[in-house]
């Protein structure tokens, strides 16, 4: 599903240099609460990360980067990522460990499959990323240390508040690397109304009429409600209290998902994420057992380096 409401509601949060700041809570004792993570992505579809040894290299680019820079110094969050699911969100794994900053290994790992340090297949490569303050002080930071291991990078900005062209940048392919933010609440509230039928579905409904021109969309359930819409009895939809974990996920990671720039393709994760989407609500553990497995797929298959997560505004 493609459409320009949808995209400018996902990007609107991700971009602004004012975004990537986690608030600090107002006491030691508060807890955070987060919506959205912050991340390295790997383009997939570049021989460097995408063919057989690809996994083993972005693994090492993980170890390399010391996050927990990022979390402290830059964002003022001690709060260190480990896998794609944020605290306080369903399916979130407090035993998860993600990889460590092990700069030794990391070298290791990469000789291992054959990239020494003078590989001219490590330099020039190229990262996309806004010109937010914090984003060009987090990239710094990623150059800095991935310098460690004989990678060299070129930069390509785009401004923030040009959404098109960073959205045509992102899907073109064209980049090695690239870093964004993104935030599950503005999504997981996303609901589409077929104009024929007065129902209005899920973003994930397969009922959704494909012709745009039937579509009205909302991003409040009570919106629909008032416009005269009823609730699909298949999909479902609820007016949720707590952004979903899927409305993250889904996006990012699933093969068709409309914010996978890394271009990652799991069938494992694309069928836990299809599961998901319609599963019975009330089987809480089955679907956090689920959650907890595409969190460690994704972990372990490594297509984006967890920086940050994003407090919820």
């Amino acid at each position: 599903m493609k459409n320009k409401l949808i995209l400018s509601i996902l990007f609107f949060m991700l971009i602004s240099s004012t975004s990537i700041c986690a608030e600090k809570a107002a006491s030691e004792e508060a807890v955070k609460e987060y919506d959205g993570i912050w991340f390295l992505g790997f383009n997939l579809k570049k021989d460097l990360f995408g063919n057989d040894d690809g996994r083993v290299v972005r693994q090492s680019f993980a170890m390399a980067i010391e996050r927990g820079m990022i979390s402290s110094k830059i964002i003022g969050d001690d709060t260190v990522p480990a896998g794609v699911i944020p605290p306080g969100m369903e399916g979130y794994d407090p035993t998860l460990k993600g990889y460590p900053y092990d700069l030794g290994l990391a070298k290791k790992m990469m000789r291992s499959v054959g990239y020494q340090l003078n590989d001219r297949r490590i330099k020039n490569l190229t990262i996309l990323h806004t010109d937010g303050k914090k984003t060009l002080e987090i990239v710094d930071r990623i150059k800095m240390d991935l310098v460690n291991l004989g990678v060299d990078m070129t930069r390509t900005e785009v401004s923030y508040s040009d959404l098109t062209k960073w959205r045509k940048l992102l899907a073109s392919g064209k980049y090695d690397l690239f870093v964004m933010g993104y935030k599950a609440g503005s999504f997981g509230e996303l609901f589409i109304g077929d104009k024929d039928a007065g129902v209005f579905h899920t973003f994930t409904c397969y009922l959704n009429p494909t012709d745009e021109a039937k579509q009205q969309m909302f991003d409040k359930y009570e919106d629909a409600v008032k416009a005269g819409y009823s609730p699909c009895s298949v999909c479902k939809p609820k007016l949720e209290k707590t952004p979903s974990t899927l409305a993250l996920l889904q996006p990012l990671f699933h093969s068709e998902g409309e914010a996978n720039f890394t271009f990652y393709s799991n069938k494992r994760v694309d069928t836990l994420i299809d599961e998901i989407a319609f599963a019975d609500k009330n089987k809480k553990l089955a679907i956090y057992e689920k959650l907890n497995e595409i969190d460690r797929a994704i972990l372990d298959d490594c297509p984006v380096v967890p920086l940050f997560y994003i407090t919820r505004l």
